[in-house]
């Protein structure tokens, strides 16, 4: 009897020796289990922040972008309207001062000088159609004068700021140097006229002149 509690003692320890082995294999497993249950869903919670991030950050540039460029637009419009203003009053400034300029006795010593220019460029006619305002017709004997005895012929001119237009027929060429033309060449090329300091601009107005053929 002994021997046999002995043996049932034995077979009670082995079988809860197993068990307990077997809990302890299960109890890891589901460690295991829940361990790479939670990795998993850390892993999508990570890329599903990583998108959301990645998505917020895109939608936030584009955003940003979008008002960046509604405000560089705004700014060009208002710097084009300011600086289309600023020329006007300028221009009309120009004008003004032309306008005294040609009241004063300089102004018929400045057309002289530039029909004299004008015969240079057209050096081998004798006789040239000079185009005047029909205020300005009162210096044609002093430009006969000035024109050392070629023929001219003094017409009424189209334009209104001053200066004169030289045509010589026989040529086919015109030199043209109205206050008007002069201008309207400055008004292309206002934002480089705008960077010009006042120190920069003479006393005087200089007006260009060109020669050019009228066929």
């Amino acid at each position: 009897m002994p021997e046999m509690n002995r043996k049932l003692n034995r077979f009670t320890a082995a079988i809860l020796a197993e068990a307990e082995a077997e809990t302890a294999r299960t109890a890891a497993a589901l460690r295991r289990k829940r361990e790479e249950t939670i990795t998993a869903a850390e892993d999508a919670a990570l890329r599903e922040t990583y998108q959301y991030i990645h998505s917020e950050v895109a939608r936030i540039k584009a955003e940003a972008g979008r008002s960046v460029s509604m405000r560089m637009q705004e700014n060009k419009r208002s710097l084009y309207l300011r600086r289309s203003q600023i020329a006007a009053e300028v221009f009309d400034a120009v004008r003004a001062r032309i306008a005294g300029y040609t009241g004063t006795p300089a102004y018929r010593d400045r057309l002289c000088a530039l029909l004299r220019e004008a015969l240079d460029t057209l050096a081998g006619a004798e006789e040239l159609r000079i185009y005047l305002r029909p205020a300005d017709q009162g210096y044609a004997a002093a430009l006969t004068q000035a024109a050392q005895g070629r023929t001219l012929d003094f017409q009424a001119g189209g334009f209104q700021l001053g200066g004169l237009i030289a045509e010589a027929p026989a040529l086919g060429l015109r030199c043209d140097a109205s206050f008007d033309s002069a201008l309207d060449a400055l008004d292309g090329h206002f934002a480089e006229i705008f960077g010009l300091s006042l120190s920069d601009v003479s006393e005087e107005p200089e007006l260009g002149r060109r020669a050019y053929d009228t066929d």
